[in-house]
């Protein structure tokens, strides 16, 4: 039989046992509770970050949009350019080169080839013909492709210059001057506008054209 004093031991440690019950289910409430407030802010953080995304795809969308405007525009001006540049050169062709006694039959624009392009100006002059590429702003690399890839299937294409001698030239716009003499250096014609918006040669007094096959 257990005594007054076991008695009210093991009353004392039931009581500790469940104080220490209660707080540890004080602290796993606790615990949820912050672990459910983390959760809540999480949830808001997530929200915050779906809408601003959101918004950034609508701003990127805009973004994109302006920007096909702008490109269309530009290809637009692009075409535009060319236009004022081919007809700049096909109207002032026959006085530029009279100097260089080239006395023009018939001048040509335009001239397409189907399924390869075409000669933006074909000048004839009794044996001779003059083909002339147009830019908008002259580059080497554009020289050296019209001198490797149109000049050499000029006749082949336009069997009916076969027996004429072919010259050539480039004109542009704008024409750096390291530009214009590294073509005048392939033996072309380079032809710019003036500043009245007139059109000229830029080749150097004495200069003589390359003949093409």
């Amino acid at each position: 039989m257990k005594t007054p004093k076991q008695k009210e031991d093991r009353l004392d440690r039931l009581e500790k046992n469940l104080e220490m019950f209660f707080q540890g289910m004080r602290q796993l409430r606790e615990a949820q509770e912050q672990t459910a407030a983390r959760f809540a802010e999480t949830d808001a953080l997530i929200r915050e970050l779906r809408q601003s995304q959101q918004q950034t795809d609508a701003q990127l969308a805009k973004t994109i949009k302006k920007l096909d405007d702008i490109g269309r525009q530009l290809g637009d001006l692009g075409l535009v350019q060319g236009e004022v540049a081919e007809d700049l050169f096909y109207r002032n062709v026959s006085s530029v080169f009279k100097p260089r006694a080239l006395r023009f039959e018939h001048v040509r624009r335009n001239v397409k080839i189907k399924g390869f392009g075409e000669y933006d100006i074909v000048a004839e002059d009794g044996d001779k013909v003059l083909v002339i590429e147009v830019k908008n702003k002259l580059e080497k690399r554009l020289v050296d492709a019209f001198l490797e890839k149109k000049l050499p299937r000029f006749k082949q294409l336009l069997p009916r210059y076969r027996d004429r001698k072919v010259l050539a030239g480039i004109g542009a716009l704008v024409v750096k001057d390291d530009v214009g003499r590294y073509a005048e250096k392939a033996g072309l014609y380079v032809l710019t506008q003036t500043d009245d918006g007139g059109a000229a040669l830029m080749n150097k007094k004495g200069f003589r054209p390359k003949e093409f096959a």
